[in-house]
This record gives structure tokens, sequence and C-alpha cells, in this order.
């Protein structure tokens, strides 16, 4: 009897217990319906944001939810008592979870960049990692430089959905780092006095390109000994990460070290001078001159003037010093020998010059080829020079005797034909158009050695200044010097006119030096 009454307060409990679970498990139950609805309506946003394989996901969806209920079902329909039913929530609820990792891993995969730049998607890290190896040979192989991509520094992965993305096999993996320029490569930079200059793609590739750099300043001759080459800046080679399209070859490497720098040159102006023919002197732009010449007035240049002129140099001073052999003109005096019975003025060549010849051995020290010093170590001379001797006058020269210069033969004149070829022929002077009868004047002092006709000059008059030089005055009306008086500079020797082959009044007048006609303006 007592066992009967355990027995039913036990089963009083058992039930206490069993309808207290179903009051929990219909609480239960309608959090699940919610946070399952909830759960289902976040998977389908996610899938219809992908249009091109919603079909796909709808029809693997709907075979799970069909699959998920036929399961649930089965077991709710074979579930006794209620510990079967509760088996049941887990069961659906481990599902559930099953479902969720399903559809993130199936939808989301990973973007891959390197240093910043994104390259492509893949599905898994190890698509990119695993062949990192072969992509640091493969580069190194193909380029000749050292290349080391780092999985930690260099390369980011980012988790994204990736259904509507094109996927990275590894041989796309491959080619992508293979063919990006901004790949980051070892190499060695050329450093000069800390700042790099350029990059090579080893260590004997930079130490070759010193060597073409210091070679561009030093020559190979017998006759030059060099007992210092340098730089005289401080130069490196260290090793150093850059951008594999930074890396230069040997040929750019040397072009970069020998123009990257620059140095100003003090020009003066001499006559002559133009600004164009300056900047082909130099081989650089007008503009260029004028960047470096801000304040100054490019059109109105003048001898003296003082231009900076901006060159192309190298990156860096070479330093030199040789012994150096070689033959040098050495030019000869000039003795001049006072002679008082010579005119002031005049003068007479007793003995012509002639240059030397001798070899000298000097220490020269050049920057970068121009020459800074040189100090003579020994000379031998081959050929002596011949002292030039010139006799030059003392004696006071009379108002008759030529000064050298010429002075106009008249005045207030209008040219009417210079001296160069017309139709065909040489005109001998210069024509100055005139009115009959204005007075002519001497050119410079000397002796008549003609006054009267002379063909096809007409009356003409004809000077003979005793310095090599003649001058002749044409077409005159009349005379009023005789052949063989002494006249003096701007004295009155004839009438100008219309006489001999001549078109109309004016003055023909020649300059004759050494017995040839020359321009007279060069004189006058």
């Amino acid at each position: 009897m007592a066992k009967t009454r355990k027995f039913e307060k036990i089963k009083e409990r058992a039930a206490n217990v069993i309808n207290e679970h179903d009051k929990k498990q219909h609480k239960f139950d309608r959090w699940m319906s919610r946070a399952l609805a909830t759960f289902m309506n976040a998977a389908a946003a996610v899938i219809f944001l992908h249009d091109n394989i919603q079909a796909r996901c709808d029809k693997h969806w709907m075979i799970f939810k069909y699959k998920a209920a036929h399961f649930i079902n089965d077991i709710k329909e074979k579930a006794e008592g209620q510990g079967k039913k509760i088996l049941a929530h887990f069961t659906v609820i481990l599902l559930s979870a099953i479902a969720l990792v399903t559809i993130m891993s199936y939808s989301t995969g990973y973007e891959y960049s390197y240093n910043g730049r994104v390259l492509g998607y893949v599905k898994d890290q190890n698509d990119v990692l695993k062949i990192l190896s072969l992509v640091n040979d493969q580069l190194s192989q193909d380029q000749g430089y050292e290349i080391n991509i780092d999985k930690d520094s260099d390369i980011e992965f980012k988790l994204i959905f990736i259904l509507d993305k094109e996927q990275d096999d590894i041989d796309t993996v491959l080619n992508r780092f293979t063919y990006m320029s901004d790949t980051k490569a070892q190499g060695y930079g050329i450093y000069v006095d800390g700042r790099q200059v350029v990059t090579c793609k080893d260590e004997e590739t930079a130490k070759k390109v010193l060597d073409a750099v210091t070679d561009e300043f030093t020559e190979k001759s017998k006759n030059i000994t060099y007992s210092e080459v340098g730089f005289q800046e401080k130069v490196e080679i260290k090793k150093t990460t850059v951008k594999l399209k930074n890396i230069s070859s040997y040929n750019q490497a040397k072009k970069i070290m020998l123009t990257s720098g620059s140095k100003e040159i003090a020009y003066t102006v001499k006559n002559g001078d133009s600004i164009y023919g300056i900047c082909e002197k130099y081989d650089i732009s007008v503009n260029e001159l004028k960047k470096n010449n801000d304040d100054f007035d490019m059109n109105m240049i003048h001898a003296g003037d003082k231009i900076i002129i901006s060159k192309a140099s190298a990156a860096v001073s070479v330093k030199t010093v040789a012994l150096e052999k070689y033959a040098e003109k050495v030019k000869y005096k000039t003795k001049v020998i006072k002679n008082n019975s010579m005119y002031k003025g005049n003068s007479k060549v007793i003995q012509e010059g002639k240059n030397g010849k001798r070899v000298v051995i000097a220490e020269v020290t050049r920057i970068n080829g121009d020459k800074i010093s040189k100090k003579e170590i020994s000379t031998k001379t081959i050929t002596k020079t011949i002292t030039k001797v010139i006799e030059k006058g003392t004696k006071e020269p009379p108002k008759t005797a030529a000064t050298g210069s010429l002075t106009y033969p008249i005045q207030g004149a209008t040219i009417t034909s210079y001296f160069g070829y017309r139709w065909g022929r040489l005109h001998e002077g210069v024509d100055f158009g005139v009115s009959e009868g204005t007075t002519v004047r001497a050119a410079d002092g000397g002796v008549v050695v003609q006054s009267g006709w002379n063909g096809a000059y007409g009356i003409c008059v004809q000077i003979d200044h005793e310095n090599g030089m003649k001058t002749l005055y044409a077409h005159c009306s009349s005379t009023l010097v005789s052949a063989g008086e002494r006249v003096y500079k701007g004295q009155a020797i004839s009438l100008s006119g219309n006489t001999g082959r001549s078109t109309g009044p004016h003055l023909h007048f020649e300059v004759i030096v050494n017995g040839s006609v020359t321009d007279p303006f060069n004189y006058i």
C-alpha cells in the first residue's frame, strides 16, 4: 500500500514536470518560429541580391526546406513521449544552424590585394598563399631581379559576398602577379650624399654603371697617367626594395647618372652674338634661357652682358688628377723699334714673327672633364719662337699725312647706289646723289696722283694715301687740285658733276686697298 502511494506521488510530480515543460515548450516553439522566419527572410534577401544565380539558389533552398520539413515531420510522427518532442526541437535548431553555415560558406569568399591594389577574388585564401613562392621564383627568373612578395606585409584579404564576382583559379592568380608592374623587388640603389639617384637589378650592374661614369671623364692614352680618380661626393651602393618598374637597365641607369645633375655657366655676350645663336651653341631652348635669366631683357643684349646658362650634367662630380704630356704652341713676342724719321701712325714690319712649339708634362686636375688647375712639371722646346720686329714712326706728321681712317667725301648727300653687284656686274664704289657743283673733299691726307679726264669716270681725282690705300672721286664737273699736289684730310679737291658715263649728277667714290676695290664703309 505504501508502495502504491509512493508511485502515485511520483506520477503526480512527473505530470507536473511534463505540464510545466509543455508550457515552456510552447513559448520556445513560438520564439523558434519567429527566429526561423527572421532567418529565412534574411537568407532570401541575400539571395535576391544576386539575380544571376537566383534560380539555382531557389532550387536548392526549396529542396532543403522540403527535406527539412519532411524530416522534421517524420521525427514528430515517430516521436513518443515528451522526451522525443524535446529532441525534435533541438534537431530543428541544429539543422537551421547547418543551413546558415552552408549558405554563408557558399556565398562568401575573399578579395585579395597587393599593397592596396585589388587584384581579384578567390574562394579560399590558400588559393593565393600557396603559389606565392612560385610567383617569386617566376618573377625573379623573368625579370632578372630578386623579387620577394611577403604574404604578411604585402598581401591583404577581405571577406566579401562573391556570388556576383568572377573567381580566379590558380593560373589566373599567378598571371595577375606575374604581369604586375608595381610588384616589389629587391634592387641595389646608387646613393649620392644619401640621395637615391637610380636603382639597378643587382650590385654588379650598379658597380658597372659607376665605372662607366668615371670612364666618361677619363681618357685612355699613353700620354696620360692618372694618380687619382674618384667621386667628390659620398657615393654608396645599398640593397633596397622598390617597385619593379623603378628598376633601371644598365643603359638607363648610366644615362640618369650622366644627365640628372645640372651646372651653371656664366656666359659673356660677344660682338655678333644673338639669343638664338647662344641657345644653339649650348643646345638649350630660348624658354630655358629666359627661365635662368628672368630679370634680363632677351630682346636687348649687348657685348659684355652676362647670361647664366643651366646645362644638364652628371649626378656626381668625378675628380681626376693626372700627369699629362702634350705639345702646345708658344706664341711669338713682338719687339717695337722707334724710328724718328717715320711719321707717327706709320709702321713697318722688319721681321715676321713665328710661333714656337714645346712639349709639356703637367699635373692637371679636372672635375667632370673641366680643367680646374694645372701645375707644370717639366717643359721641352721643340721649335723656338721668332720675335716679330716692327718699326714705328715717332716723327710728327704733316697736315697732309694720312691718318688711316676716312671721312665722308661729301656732306648731306643721299646714297643712290651701294658697293656690290648690280645688273650682273660689280659696282666698285658708293654713289652719293648731289646737285652739280657741290664741294668734294679729300677723305684723308695724301698726294694727288690723278686730276682730270678718265674715260667713263669723266673728270676724276685720285689720291694716294701712302699707306696701301687710294681713294677715287669720279663724275666731277671740275677739279680744284693738280697731280703731284699734297692734300690734307677734308680739303676741297673738286666739284661734283655729271661727266663720263653717268645717269645724273652724283659723286662716285671708290676705295682701293693694295690694288683691290673694297667697300668704302669698311673704312669710313
